[in-house]
């Protein structure tokens, strides 16, 4: 194969005087040739999705994560999030500039088609089949080449949305004289309202779901964009028409009800998981009487729906300066690609992505979904270090006999940690509350670990409205460090490190801001 030796694409700023590097430097993929995942042979389907890895990469090698952070921790979290995802941006269109021509001409060939470039891993993804991978690897700067699964499925039925949309600032929260639920009294969040004032102001929680019904419990809270308008057009030149409050990029639609109607005198209930997760993050009270069930009330939460294309969500979070990003969800048996997912956490993660993840729904070995371990966390909570998992207990603090366990195993063609430990922490994700559209509340009614990774990002919020320069590794220390050991001592894979103590977090992080 004809390759073109690449000089290491180094990227230099002006703002050393901020503490900064006064450059990034891009590494190359260790190796030779062009890797080919193994699943790409295997594969029956006609045609299918390939992503490939140019082979400049910010982390190229499998340990390189660990390293940047430590080289970069000195910086505060905002400024670096802007240095790194322009360093992102910057070698993707250089890499693009030299592999550019090559996929226009395959493209004419109908080699490939619906390639999309992403910048949150230097890669693209596009159709194919079996006879085009060897044309793709002749690709100028290819260096891995992954399966990503069958074709896009484009075809999505039609919805009806019927509630409003955010459009003005609510009041400031008010924990005096409100109710809360029980949870938020476990986590000990209320203390954190009271004692430190925290109650996640200027934070922006993006949640990615899979429907979105509004409900004045969480429409107080919901993000805007400012330089969007729900008029049809492309208002912030984004690429995006009407991403006002979120974006569906499977369906290239701002609107974010999928499945059925948000009416809520006719709304199914099995529709309501994004909206259980937003309200738990930072719903506001609604309902009478009045009971206050999101951990951070006076933060903001914007919603994105993503099968294939996360890569987009990702850079889109990003580049509205969001801070946290809950994925209530798992993608299971993807073998190789699993690299990709971590790769994308971590640089999402150097851009100040609080990543964030219940363990998964696999452990009870009566489910039809059981799996033993180390394969009951998948993607993305089987992620180290970038992304965070949250285990769920009872209200007892007994495990819930379906949360997931770790460890998790990671002997992929790039990464060879072996063993890791996995969850971090634990939260509460059995017979919550369940909150209704129409404000009706259902004592009990909600359960899954969906909503344990919620409740750690709205800790997370509460804490980054206290310092908002925390790096997500900062962050999670401090959460392993003041989390209360629930089960055996010290670390076990079936709580990690404890349940989460939202004020003891928030202590250490004032204690830190008025050192």
């Amino acid at each position: 194969m004809n390759r073109i030796v690449f000089v290491c694409v180094v990227l230099f700023f002006t703002h050393a005087s901020n503490g900064f590097p006064n450059e990034i430097s891009f590494e190359k993929i260790p190796g030779d040739g062009c890797w080919i995942d193994p699943q790409i042979a295997k594969s029956r389907l006609e045609s299918f999705q390939v992503t490939v890895w140019f082979e400049d990469q910010l982390l190229a090698q499998s340990l390189a994560y660990q390293r940047r952070t430590t080289a970069f921790n000195h910086v505060g979290r905002r400024l670096l999030r802007v240095k790194v995802r322009d360093a992102l941006q910057a070698a993707n269109q250089f890499s693009w500039s030299r592999a550019g021509p090559a996929v226009e001409l395959l493209i004419e060939k109908d080699v490939i088609r619906d390639v999309t470039r992403h910048w949150i891993v230097n890669s693209f993804t596009c159709t194919t089949g079996q006879k085009g991978v060897p044309e793709i690897e002749e690709i100028p700067g290819a260096r891995c080449i992954f399966f990503a699964g069958p074709a896009r499925h484009k075809n999505f039925p039609v919805v009806r949305r019927v509630q409003q949309q955010s459009k003005s600032e609510p009041p400031p929260f008010r924990p005096d004289g409100v109710s809360s639920a029980w949870y938020i009294k476990a986590l000990r969040v209320d203390k954190a309202w009271t004692q430190y004032s925290a109650t996640g102001k200027g934070v922006l929680n993006v949640i990615h779901d899979g429907n979105f019904v509004i409900s004045p419990t969480i429409l107080p809270t919901q993000y805007c964009n400012q330089h969007e308008l729900d008029n049809g057009r492309d208002d912030d030149g984004n690429g995006l028409i009407d991403d006002c409050h979120g974006f569906d990029f499977d369906r290239q639609t701002g609107n974010l009800l999928r499945h059925g109607s948000d009416d809520s005198a006719t709304i199914d209930r099995k529709l309501l998981h994004g909206h259980q997760c937003a309200a738990i993050i930072c719903g506001r009270t609604a309902g009478t009487p009045s009971r206050q069930f999101g951990i951070a009330p006076d933060a903001r939460w914007a919603g994105v729906l993503a099968g294939q294309c996360f890569e987009q969500a990702f850079e889109w979070a990003i580049e509205h300066d969001a801070d946290t990003y809950s994925m209530s969800f798992s993608r299971a048996h993807l073998g190789e690609y699993r690299s990709h997912w971590r790769k994308a956490c971590e640089h999402a993660s150097l851009c100040g992505l609080h990543l964030v993840s219940g363990a998964g729904n696999y452990a009870k070995e009566d489910s039809a979904q059981y799996k033993p371990v180390p394969l009951q966390m998948p993607i993305p909570q089987d992620i180290p270090f970038a992304v965070f998992a949250a285990a769920g207990v009872q209200r007892d603090l007994s495990r819930t006999p379906f949360s997931s366990q770790g460890p998790v195993n990671w002997n992929t063609h790039h990464y060879k940690d072996g063993r890791v430990k996995k969850p971090e922490v634990a939260a509460f994700n059995y017979r919550l509350p369940s909150i209704q559209p129409n404000g009706r509340v259902l004592g009990q009614a909600a359960s899954g670990n969906s909503f344990a990774g919620p409740m750690l990002c709205g800790t997370i919020a509460l804490m980054l409205s206290v310092d908002p320069d925390l790096h997500p590794w900062e962050t999670r220390k401090i959460l392993i460090d003041t989390a209360r050991d629930i089960a055996e001592e010290g670390y076990d894979y079936q709580t990690g490190y404890g349940l989460i103590d939202a004020e003891k977090a928030v202590a250490v992080v004032v204690e830190r801001v008025q050192k």
